[in-house]
């Protein structure tokens, strides 16, 4: 069974942190493959990652799938976040993880912006 994790930096402003679970409830409300959907934060705020992961393992959604909510290739990115995968896939050797490709390498960006910016 399949879980998305979506996972964002984080932030000491409360605000900040919920506008990422509101869009995680709103993605909830979508018809989607995955069964369990939840939201993480790297800094400042929880669920952390680890959290997040162990929540799906222990309903026993072992096939993980993570999503960068970032919008630049930094080192969050980069290195930061597969740094933790690694070592949840040696803390957890049943679980599958996948990292999807980040926010900002969608094909639909732009379309958003223009959405957003019509008059």
């Amino acid at each position: 069974m399949k879980s998305l994790i979506v996972i964002a930096h984080g932030s000491k402003k409360k605000n900040s942190n919920n506008e990422v679970i509101e869009i995680v409830k709103q993605i909830k409300k979508s018809k989607t493959q995955y069964l369990l959907i939840e939201p993480a934060f790297l800094e400042f705020a929880t669920p952390s990652i680890e959290q997040s992961v162990k929540k799906s393992i222990d309903k026993n959604y072992l096939e993980i799938f993570i999503y960068p909510y970032f919008l630049n290739s930094g080192k969050h990115v980069t290195s930061d976040i597969p740094k933790a995968i690694k070592e949840l896939e040696i803390k957890y050797p049943k679980a599958i993880f996948t990292i999807l490709p980040h926010f900002g390498q969608s094909n639909k960006i732009n379309q958003i912006i223009l959405a957003d910016t019509t008059i």
